[in-house]
């Protein structure tokens, strides 16, 4: 299964960032290994993702790595339940960057507004790349990339915020982002969860090579999108 730790800081989060990228990328303990890690702005942590054969396995992090790490202040672990992943479309815009999109709600509404976000039909200047149950600081969390602000700002308040049963939604632009795994590993957990529809996609429609953690930061920079916050 897939669990994300937040790690929050006592005054500077690039201390968070910088011990991820220098000591959390060498972990290596029984039964969890970190994938990846991000950075999103507005969030005032840094959530560092793992899979683990067991719910007990991401102990040793959080008892015996942390524990050497005086800038942490706290630290929150959530279980993605029932994420869904979608394949990166080849046709994409040219200026993209990925997103965190948080939905709260009642439980009686879970089931309705996780299954809208996994079957709506998104625009070509949108796509999602996975959507969970979070039952976290967030009910649902989706990771979704698009060419601005803007649209997902029009997606969160003309269709999600508008559905019922909808408490809050808010977003989060994505400013860094650290891949520990091999990406043919990454790619592997991500056909684990690969939504049912995504499987019958044509091969010539997705793009098997994106690195959907570190390239959307590079594709910014490369096409110049969002230079305030990369």
């Amino acid at each position: 299964m897939m669990m994300i730790v937040r790690l929050f800081p006592k005054t500077d989060l690039n201390k968070v960032w910088h011990y991820v990228e220098n000591v959390i990328a060498k972990e290596t303990s029984k039964g969890a290994t970190p994938l990846y890690a991000t950075q999103a702005e507005g969030m005032m942590s840094v959530g560092v993702i793992f899979n683990v054969k067991d719910p007990d396995n991401i102990s040793h992090f959080l008892t015996e790595t942390l524990s050497d790490f005086d800038e942490c202040h706290h630290t929150k672990t959530i279980s993605l339940m029932k994420p869904v992943f979608f394949p990166i479309p080849k046709k994409k815009p040219e200026n993209i960057q990925r997103f965190i999109i948080r939905v709260y709600t009642h439980p009686k509404n879970y089931k309705t507004i996780y299954n809208y976000l996994i079957n709506y039909k998104y625009p070509f200047n949108m796509f999602p790349i996975y959507v969970s149950y979070s039952f976290g600081d967030e009910d649902l969390v989706m990771n979704i990339a698009a060419d601005s602000r803007e649209t997902v700002n029009n997606f969160l308040r003309e269709k999600i915020r508008t559905m019922d049963g909808v408490d809050a939604a808010s977003f989060y632009p994505v400013v860094k982002a650290k891949r520990f795994a091999p990406l043919e590993k990454l790619i592997e957990e991500q056909k684990k969860y690969l939504a049912s529809k995504s499987k019958r996609l044509p091969d010539g429609e997705t793009d098997k090579m994106f690195d959907w953690v570190e390239d959307f930061e590079e594709y910014a920079l490369l096409t110049g999108a969002f230079p305030g916050d990369l």
